[in-house]
């Protein structure tokens, strides 16, 4: 039986109070809490995440009352220019810790000379490459599962290492609106691709962990095995807070021979594109694409190689009412596999389609009602005992209650 709520979010409260406990009394903590509690049917076929082929974090065999996520969020003022932040919990599932850390960092912010600011991060964050989950612990504020993109994002792609932000703001020149170029160096995350190669696409808002698994058969996603840095460079522009634009490329280098005794390396290279329009304080709208390839084997004998393509895109429309916010959501998302035909292809094609609506009661109380249906057709289903092609739905009721505290 998973642990209750209130205990994990005492547990991770406790460890994340006690950083860092030298630092001046002037400083400052502010700690975000999330405790979500949902009620789910679902059908279908078994979810990835329980060893099967369904894409859905929920199946027949585990629904009803469940834990959607328990989140704490702590950032600490370590002087003027650096901060500690953090993001830990638990899913309530069967991961190899209950509780555990989604994201580590710290951040400076030096002092501005100019109308160009700069920030750096180091440790272990999420990929600025989304334009949907923009609120804490990278979740999204307009529903409760993730578009493909995003939900993969959060899957097997965490940025462990350094991140550098140069932004330029447009008010020194009477321009309400700025423009950020951002690049990182990180290691680590060297398997990234093994899921979206091995299952295809998914949506749902299950990110994985830094020392945990995700999945049956567990895999981990964050072993570096090659000592060769990965990148990522990209560039945003805002305009006048309402319209903002943001292109990003990542590429792991992983050498695609590399191996140890529990995991393979996959060298995976993508572009996203995205777009946010808020024409006012009542309506959004999101499109984002991504597209790449991941592939593993030795670069010098492409016979030996296992390569795919991968595309998805999706458009976001959300409408908020004062207490009252309605989204809808359109996903279509494919792999084709190009190379290592050993069986059936594993060319994934499908879309998705979700509705939400949310109510705020108060500042800490929030019902959440989502349904969700996936089609997809994937051939290596045949290994499952599955139908190729299968659609799937998904209904969650959700509870939520929010908390932030200062010191």
């Amino acid at each position: 039986m998973p642990p209750q709520p209130a205990r994990l979010a005492q547990r991770l409260s406790v460890a994340l109070l006690m950083i860092p406990a030298a630092a001046s009394a002037g400083d400052r903590l502010d700690l975000q809490g999330l405790i979500d509690v949902r009620a789910v049917y679902a059908d279908g076929t078994t979810s990835f995440l329980d060893g099967g082929s369904g894409r859905l974090r929920f199946d027949p065999d585990h629904q009803g009352i469940r834990i959607g996520r328990v989140m704490l969020a702590a950032r600490y003022r370590l002087d003027d220019t650096w901060t500690f932040n953090a993001v830990g919990g638990s899913y309530g599932d069967h991961d190899k810790h209950a509780v555990d850390l989604t994201e580590a960092w710290f951040e400076a912010r030096p002092f501005p000379s100019g109308a160009v600011r700069y920030k750096v991060r180091i440790g272990a964050f999420q990929l600025p490459a989304s334009l949907e989950n923009r609120s804490v612990g990278w979740t999204t504020p307009y529903s409760l599962s993730s578009s493909a993109i995003n939900t993969w994002l959060g899957e097997e792609i965490r940025i462990i290492g350094t991140e550098f932000e140069a932004k330029w703001l447009g008010a020194s020149r009477g321009y309400y609106g700025e423009v950020a170029f951002t690049a990182g160096i990180y290691g680590w995350n060297d398997p990234a691709g093994v899921l979206i190669a091995s299952r295809g696409w998914a949506s749902g808002d299950r990110q994985s962990t830094l020392f945990g698994t995700l999945g049956r058969p567990p895999q981990a996603f964050y072993r570096e095995m090659d000592g060769r840095p990965g990148y990522y460079a990209g560039l945003s522009w805002r305009h006048h807070e309402r319209f903002e634009l943001r292109a990003l490329r990542y590429d792991n280098r992983a050498d695609p021979a590399a191996t140890n005794s529990d995991d393979i390396a996959w060298r995976t290279q993508f572009t996203s594109l995205g777009a946010r329009w808020e024409p006012d304080d009542r309506w959004t709208l999101i499109v984002q694409s991504l597209h790449g390839r991941t592939y593993v084997g030795p670069d010098g004998n492409p016979d030996y190689q296992f390569a795919q393509r991968f595309r998805s895109w999706f458009v976001l429309g959300s409408a908020q009412f004062g207490a009252e916010r309605l989204t809808l959501r359109r996903d279509h998302f494919s792999t084709r596999q190009y190379a290592g035909f050993y069986g059936p292809p594993a060319d994934d094609q499908g879309n998705a389609l979700a509705f939400a609506y949310l109510h705020d009661f108060d500042r800490h109380w929030q019902a959440v009602g989502e349904w969700q249906q996936v089609h997809s057709r994937f051939p290596p289903r045949i290994y499952f005992g599955v139908p190729e092609s299968i659609n799937e739905t998904q209904i969650q009721l959700s509870v939520r209650y929010r908390f932030n505290l200062q010191r």
